[in-house]
């Protein structure tokens, strides 16, 4: 009997975990991904913490849509995201994540600033797809630069992956910025029911899918002596080809999800 008992609260806690996860994501997860700061010089900066691939996924509700909705409805003077600077003046490529090539597109199609805060290193000291405390020290040093070159007053939209966004924030308290309240952050992310990619994605896609085909691989070869890394980069970069052909098939047809 005990154990009857057992399994029936097992199976009643499963349930309530489920629905509480699926609650969670469709109701709370994307609100939480978006924080707001000022500095001493009347900058309003916003953080986007976004989740890259899983924007294709319906069941996190947080779509393409919802990124290009924050930007219209935030309206920012300048916008920075999640990729290389370097790699997009040398190659002119954005070598972000997929939601960092939308945000590009959108920004380019509505006139609105927008340039890289992201560094990372192919070496044989990094693994691809991760992340650690040097990136993000890099990440908030280049930053605090762009802030340094935007004026006084100016509003701010930063997009990146929501680990930055709370790896960001907590440089952003040590720095002596100011978190501020956002009233309704709901609205931020409301538009109508018409949604369509930037016309600029396809080719935006299309220089990446290159790029990491080509001077990914070289950069690869180059750079990595340790066989096993090389193994490990290479397959990411044919993964990251793959997905974004799938990726390229969606924006040609206008979809929001797999």
């Amino acid at each position: 009997m005990k154990k009857k008992v057992l399994l029936i609260i097992t199976a009643i806690l499963a349930i309530v975990l489920i629905g509480a996860t699926i609650w969670y994501f469709k109701y709370i997860y994307k609100y939480n991904q978006i924080a707001k700061f000022t500095n001493n010089r009347n900058q309003e900066i916003y953080i986007l913490g976004t989740y890259h691939n899983q924007h294709f996924n319906k069941p996190f509700n947080y779509s393409m849509q919802d990124i290009t909705n924050c930007i219209k409805n935030i309206d920012p003077d300048i916008v920075l995201i999640e990729s290389r600077e370097d790699t997009y003046k040398n190659y002119n490529v954005v070598d972000g994540p997929i939601d960092m090539i939308l945000a590009y597109s959108y920004c380019v199609q509505e006139n609105i600033d927008v340039d890289m805060i992201d560094y990372w290193e192919i070496n044989d000291n990094t693994k691809p797809g991760t992340t650690d405390k040097k990136r993000d020290d890099m990440i908030n040093n280049n930053i605090m630069k762009k802030l340094e070159t935007i004026p006084e007053g100016k509003k701010v939209l930063i997009i990146c992956g929501d680990a930055h966004l709370h790896e960001q924030t907590k440089r952003f308290k040590k720095q002596g910025f100011n978190k501020e309240r956002i009233q309704n952050k709901k609205e931020l992310f409301r538009g109508d029911d018409s949604f369509k990619y930037p016309a600029l994605m396809q080719e935006t896609i299309e220089n990446k899918i290159n790029y990491a085909s080509t001077t990914l691989k070289d950069d690869i070869n180059n750079n990595l002596n340790n066989d096993k890394n090389k193994d490990e980069w290479k397959k990411s970069s044919d993964a990251l080809v793959d997905n974004l052909k799938k990726q390229l098939e969606l924006v040609k047809e206008n979809k929001l999800y797999y």
